[in-house]
């Protein structure tokens, strides 16, 4: 009870707008997650680093509400969430296969999450959609479909829908690991740039050590279902705290990250 306390008063005193504490998370006899906390500010930009399988997209999930806990509590905003389902929970999300509608232009894309919101007249749908169109640099390819765009800017169309819906924290789940090198660097500065400008509480899950060090206000190491380290792209890069941070971060070219946003 006592270590339970503790954690939650780390969690207000960093005045966390999501914060999770002590989440267990169980597939059959495989613990994906193991009494993992956590606590993300409003308008930071959070990465989840981590290799295959430690548990950092089981975690995304959880603070979705797409995955139930065994145990610990979700909050977003001070509100206990952990059994409020998605549709309740006010968040965007971009996955790493764009799940977009094939069959539907970019605009389309848009709209149709857009369309469910009976509080908004046509012409401000449309409005929203051309604003987050021009904010991702696509609306010269509204009327294209998926299939004729290129994997960048098939991603920038899934942030754009994200983002259309005005949400109060964003989820991104590997969103850039299909894309190559180059259209990697250049859409890593993309979103931060937007990240910054909507002052957006972000949180980014990824197994690129270079991506989280560039992008991260703070940068959470998961491994083996728990958490490493957190700290800032420095902390972690200059002061390691466990043998598997160290050797997981070593190889890294820190520098870009002066460089690469």
């Amino acid at each position: 009870m006592q270590k339970r306390i503790a954690n939650m008063n780390s969690i207000h005193n960093m005045q966390s707008y999501i914060a999770a504490d002590r989440i267990t998370k169980l597939f059959g006899k495989q613990t994906a997650l193991s009494d993992v906390t956590l606590s993300v500010k409003k308008g930071e930009l959070i990465c989840i680093l981590g290799p295959s399988g430690c548990g950092k997209t089981t975690l995304l999930r959880i603070l979705a509400g797409l995955e139930s806990t065994d145990g610990g509590t979700i909050y977003i905003g001070g509100r206990d969430c952990t059994l409020l389902p998605p549709s309740q929970r006010n968040f965007g999300i971009v996955f790493q296969s764009y799940a977009l509608f094939p069959n539907m232009s970019v605009e389309k894309n848009i709209l149709f999450g857009l369309n469910g919101n009976k509080s908004l007249t046509k012409s401000d749908r449309l409005d929203k959609t051309t604003a987050v169109l021009e904010m991702v640099d696509l609306i010269e390819h509204r009327k294209k479909y998926p299939g004729q765009l290129s994997g960048g800017q098939q991603q920038r169309t899934a942030l754009a829908r994200a983002l259309s819906l005005t949400p109060s924290y964003l989820l991104l789940d590997g969103p850039l690991s299909a894309l190559d090198a180059k259209v990697r660097v250049r859409l890593r500065g993309e979103i931060c740039r937007i990240q910054r400008e909507l002052r957006i509480t972000t949180i980014m899950v990824t197994h690129d050590q270079e991506e989280a060090l560039t992008m991260a206000d703070r940068v959470i190491v998961m491994n083996n279902a728990g958490i490493e380290q957190v700290g800032t792209p420095d902390q972690i890069y200059l002061y390691p705290e466990t043998p598997f941070v160290s050797d997981f971060i070593e190889h890294q070219n820190y520098h870009s990250r002066f460089i690469a946003v």
